[in-house]
């Protein structure tokens, strides 16, 4: 059994959205007035737009794993999801706009959520890969996964694309782990923990009413793309209770985030027992991208705790799936320690702010979650 292994398609790289839509002017001077207050000393015709969802968030990722191989990884080309597993989470309509768009080039929202020609396939692919992992895991392969995937998924909703995501990879991925295969029955019960900076919207508004998918979600507090994801956001109908916001403030590090593993993932996943865990890894809360201050030490160490519990509660079975990031080396650097950690290595010691301030945050979160999290073990 391989320690570890990494789905991954080239073809992902050929996601490549360019330029502003003629078809939307309305969008491009929207876009172009944020800009503008960006960059106040050029005039707004020299200020070139390069798309932050960009083909170098993988290539630096895969360079770096290249040139300091994991020992026990096993790196895997995924196939692409099929129709059948797309409609476990998405709209009929939904899936067919996005088939629609093979070979296009078009914005399909104003915060800039794009596609180029070969985006659609790049979805599929991404999508896929989360199934992949799911099947190989049911069948024993291998313990751990990471999906090292673009598009991300997080914020696509069952009828829409949006904030530069296609499918919603980790919802597909979840669902896919609940369907009887054959003579293999669902896991029953599965956690997902999204740690992006940006709250994944868009898995909370598939789940909201599902009492078998838990979701625990930090994310920078609203006002902050996308603006969801309040504490009081915990679920409805028979899903009440299985969803745990963390809306943490800027400038949050390290410490925070491990809190947040210890005082809430880690109680809900001793309570509830999971059997299949899934992190929607987002590496937008590296200090390189400026709001949150955390380092690749502080990714190691989130991954050791969550092996610990997936070894305590569903057998070990992990999968992280790639959702945003937008500094090329904060990504390749917390990428490969999370695999490094994934394969069996240990965490370094994790670097702290001397006054990090989304802990006080989280103990806030922690008692309000309390009640849902005892609730979980009846």
């Amino acid at each position: 059994m391989d320690s570890v292994a990494i789905y991954y398609d080239a073809q992902m790289l050929e996601h490549d959205p360019r330029g502003w839509d003629p078809n939307r002017p309305e969008w491009t001077a929207a876009v172009q007035a944020l800009l503008s207050a960006q960059y106040a000393d050029k005039p707004v015709e020299e200020i070139e737009f390069s798309h932050p969802e960009r083909p170098q968030r993988l290539s630096a990722i895969v360079d770096q794993l290249t040139t300091q191989p994991v020992p026990g990884a096993a790196w895997i080309t995924p196939p692409a999801v099929t129709e059948q597993q797309l409609l476990r989470v998405h709209t009929p309509s939904h899936v067919a706009a996005m088939q629609a768009l093979q070979g296009r080039s078009a914005w399909l929202s104003q915060d800039t959520t794009a596609i180029s020609p070969r985006s659609v396939h790049a979805a599929a692919l991404a999508a896929g890969a989360g199934v992949a992992a799911v099947d190989a895991l049911r069948r024993g392969e291998h313990k751990r996964a990471f999906c090292l995937v673009r598009p991300p998924g997080h914020h696509a909703l069952a009828d829409s694309a949006m904030g530069f995501c296609l499918y919603n990879n980790v919802a597909i991925a979840a669902a896919h782990a609940r369907a009887q295969i054959g003579a293999q029955t669902g896991y029953q019960r599965i956690l997902i923990w999204d740690w992006d900076l940006h709250h994944g919207n868009g898995t909370q508004a598939i789940f909201y009413a599902d009492p078998q998918v838990a979701l625990i979600d930090s994310h920078c507090q609203a006002p902050f793309y996308p603006g969801s994801g309040a504490l009081e956001e915990t679920g409805t109908a028979a899903g009440l209770g299985r969803n745990f916001n963390v809306p943490l403030p800027a400038g949050s590090g390290n410490a925070a985030l491990l809190r947040v593993a210890d005082d809430i993932v880690g109680p809900f996943a001793a309570a509830w027992k999971p059997d299949l865990i899934l992190v929607s890894a987002g590496f937008d809360a590296h200090h390189l991208d400026q709001t949150f201050a955390m380092d690749e030490t502080g990714f190691a160490n989130l991954t050791q705790r969550l092996c610990r519990l997936a070894d305590q509660h569903c057998d070990g079975r992990l999968i992280m799936l790639l959702e945003g990031g937008y500094s090329a080396v904060g990504l390749a650097g917390s990428a490969h320690a999370c695999i490094s950690v994934l394969a069996g290595g240990e965490a370094p010691s994790v670097t702290v702010l001397d006054d990090d301030p989304g802990i006080p945050v989280v103990e806030q979160a922690a008692a309000f979650h309390r009640t849902a999290i005892q609730a979980a073990a009846r």
